[in-house]
């Protein structure tokens, strides 16, 4: 008896399962191929636009960072300029 019931419940199991997979199956082969690609192509111009964004933004980054740079250098050089220009001045005294 007891393996009567697990039996008759596996079975009834199975049946739900199968119409429950029946109703909420997806549309044909084709239709949802359709809506694949057409959410694939979706994503793919949402990851274009982010990434074109980030490319911007890092570009901006990169020449804010070199203009700084080169900032920085022309300040080191004037230094470096100035600290020599003073060392010749003392070492033409000496002599």
């Amino acid at each position: 008896m007891r393996a009567t019931r697990i039996i008759a419940g596996t079975l009834l199991a199975m049946a739900a399962g199968a119409a429950l997979g029946v109703l909420f199956a997806p549309g044909k082969g084709s239709t949802t191929r359709r809506k694949l690609s057409e959410q694939g192509t979706r994503y793919l111009g949402t990851i274009k636009n982010t990434a074109g964004e980030y490319a911007e933004a890092l570009e901006e980054t990169y020449e804010s960072a070199r203009g700084t740079a080169v900032d920085i250098a022309g300040s080191v050089k004037g230094a470096v300029d100035v600290l020599g220009g003073d060392v010749a001045m003392k070492q033409g005294h000496r002599t």
